[in-house]
C-alpha cells in the first residue's frame, strides 16, 4: 500500500497493475484510493493481463493533452499556466474573445475553459458556438465563474457545459476536474478510436487519417507511401498454442509499429492479422526500409506460449507509392494487397523490400 501511496506522489502519477486474492469489496477500494491503479483478480489469464496492460500503456502514451483558457483575467490564465505544466499539459490562453475561432483552429483542445464573463461576447455565448460547430460539437466545456447562483448554474449547462468551478480559483480542485474531464474524454476516444489489443488506430479512425494524409500529400506534390502488413502463420499459432498467445504476438507488434512510426504517420489494424500503415511525403524506398526494421525486429522475439513452448514469427509487407500506384485510398490498398498476395505466395520475409525493390 505505501508503494502504491508513493506511485501517486508523482506528477503525473505513475500507473499500476495489482494482481490480488484478496476478493472483499473493501480491499479493492483501498487499493483504487490511492491512485488509478488497475485490479486484477487472480487467477488472472494471460489475454486479460495483456489487455490490461495495454490499457494502462494506451493511456499512458497518449499525445500530449491541450487545454484552452479564454479569461480576460491575465492572473488567472498565468495561474492556468503554473497548475497544468507539471502535468504535461499544453495550454493555449486567450484574453480576446474576438479571436476564438482563430486560436481555437490552432489550439484544437482537447478541452476547452471558458470564463462566464468576457468582453465583447460572453462565455455561454461561446459555448453556444462550440456546440452548434460540427467540428467542435464534442468538445469537453469547464466554466470559471463567480457567480454560482441558480440561474447562473442554470444558464452554462443549458448552454452545454460539461462542469464548471468557482472563483476564485482553488489549484487542485480546478486541477482535478481537468483531469478529470481529459481522462473521460481520453477514454472516450480510445474506445471509439484506438484497438484495445495492439494500441494503434482502428479501421474507421486510420481510413480517415489515410484519406487526409493522402489529400495532403497531392495538394502539396508530395509522395505518399501505403504498405499492409500481414502476420504469417498466425492461425496456426493460435490453434498450438492457444488465442492467448496470438494476442501476445499481436500486442508487441503494436508496440513495434508505435515505436518505429512518427505522429505523422498513420497506423491501423484493419483485420485480425492486418495492419495498414501510411507515410505521407515519403518514397516507397525509405517506407521499405522502416518496414524492414519492424520485420527484422519482430522476428527476432521469442514468444513463450502458456504450455512453456517459445515460438517466433514473421510478417509479410505489400507497399506501394502515390500518385504512380494510384491516387485514392482504394485503389493504392487493392494495389497493396496484390503485391502482398505474391509476397506471401513466394515465401519471401523481408517483403517489403523484395516487393517494391524494381519500383522504387
Amino acid at each position: 500500500m505505501a508503494l502504491l501511496a508513493d506511485l501517486n506522489r508523482y506528477a503525473p502519477p505513475l500507473p499500476a497493475i495489482v494482481f490480488t486474492e484478496q476478493k472483499q469489496l473493501i480491499d479493492r477500494v483501498k487499493i483504487t484510493s490511492l491512485g488509478r491503479h488497475r485490479v486484477l483478480q487472480q487467477p488472472v489469464s494471460p489475454a486479460q493481463a495483456l489487455e490490461t496492460v495495454s490499457q494502462v500503456l494506451q493511456n499512458s502514451r497518449t499525445t500530449e493533452a491541450r487545454v484552452m483558457v479564454v479569461d480576460d483575467d491575465p492572473q488567472v490564465l498565468m495561474a492556468l499556466h503554473t497548475l497544468l505544466d507539471p502535468w504535461g499539459i499544453k495550454v493555449f490562453t486567450l484574453d480576446n474573445p474576438l479571436r476564438f475561432l482563430e486560436v481555437l483552429s490552432i489550439a484544437a483542445p482537447n478541452l476547452l475553459v471558458l470564463d462566464v464573463e468576457l468582453p465583447h461576447i460572453r462565455g455561454i455565448e461561446l459555448c453556444h458556438l462550440v456546440r452548434n460547430d460540427p467540428r467542435w460539437s464534442g468538445l469537453p466545456v469547464l466554466f470559471l465563474t463567480a457567480h454560482a447562483d441558480a440561474e447562473t448554474m442554470h444558464r452554462v449547462f443549458a448552454a452545454g457545459a460539461d462542469d464548471y468551478v468557482s472563483k476564485p480559483i482553488v489549484g487542485p480542485e480546478l486541477v482535478t476536474r481537468i483531469l478529470n474531464r481529459l481522462e473521460r474524454s481520453r477514454l472516450l476516444k480510445n474506445l471509439t478510436d484506438i484497438d484495445a489489443l495492439t494500441g494503434v488506430a482502428n479501421y474507421r479512425n486510420s481510413s480517415q487519417e489515410l484519406n487526409r494524409r493522402l489529400q495532403w500529400s497531392d495538394r502539396h506534390h508530395q509522395p505518399f507511401c501505403l504498405a499492409i502488413l500481414d502476420l504469417d502463420q498466425l492461425k496456426a499459432i493460435n490453434r498450438q498454442h492457444g488465442h492467448a498467445a496470438g494476442d501476445q504476438v499481436l500486442f508487441r507488434l503494436g508496440e513495434l509499429l508505435r515505436q518505429t512510426f512518427q505522429s505523422e504517420d498513420v497506423v491501423g489494424r484493419w483485420g485480425g492479422t492486418e495492419f495498414v500503415i501510411g507515410m505521407a511525403g515519403m518514397t516507397k524506398r525509405d517506407g521499405a526500409q522502416r518496414l524492414a526494421k519492424v520485420l527484422l525486429n519482430l522476428r527476432q522475439i521469442e514468444f513463450m506460449a502458456m504450455n512453456g513452448v517459445s515460438f517466433q514469427i514473421t510478417g509479410s509487407v505489400g507497399i506501394v507509392q502515390a500518385p504512380q500506384d494510384g491516387t485514392d485510398l482504394p485503389t493504392l490498398y487493392q494495389a497493396a494487397e496484390v503485391l502482398l498476395s505474391h509476397v506471401q505466395a513466394s515465401g519471401a520475409i523481408a517483403s517489403c523490400c523484395k516487393s517494391s525493390a524494381n519500383k522504387c
